[in-house]
């Protein structure tokens, strides 16, 4: 279910034309990720409720805490790099029908390993997985 949140996610970021968008579950070395911005989806927490049970169908309420980095190009200042997300990213991630979402903190860091900013978004998301049940 986890991969499934953040590939939907990274489907909805680049059907609009945000590019270098990858899973946190990617490997991919930060120098293969490009040299200009690029964004990794991620889950940092994740809760599962009760399931609810109708004859065909198995309902499952989910809370979820998003994570989303975004890192800049080097050089590049703290305005440019919230520019990007506000034109970018944040229409995106404000209207992901199925899922309820609220900003819970935003953060900025300079990232010493790779000398690059990088803005973290932490979002609270909630929704309901709908499974088929198979016939006996």
């Amino acid at each position: 279910m986890l991969r499934d949140i953040i590939q939907d996610i990274i489907s909805r970021l680049r059907a609009q034309d945000v590019t270098d968008v990858y899973s946190a579950f990617d490997a991919k070395a930060v120098e293969r990720k490009g040299r200009s911005f690029f964004t990794v989806v991620g889950i940092s927490a994740f809760e599962s409720s009760a399931p609810i049970y109708s004859p065909y169908t198995v309902y499952a309420p989910f809370k979820a805490e998003v994570e989303i980095n975004v890192t800049a190009p080097e050089n590049y200042s703290m305005v440019q790099l919230y520019s990007y997300y506000d034109e970018n990213i944040s229409e995106v991630v404000g209207d992901m029908s199925g899922l309820t979402c609220r900003l819970t903190k935003m953060s900025i860091k300079f990232d010493s390993n790779i000398r690059r900013l990088v803005l973290t978004v932490k979002l609270a998301a909630s929704g309901i997985t709908k499974i088929e049940r198979s016939s006996p």
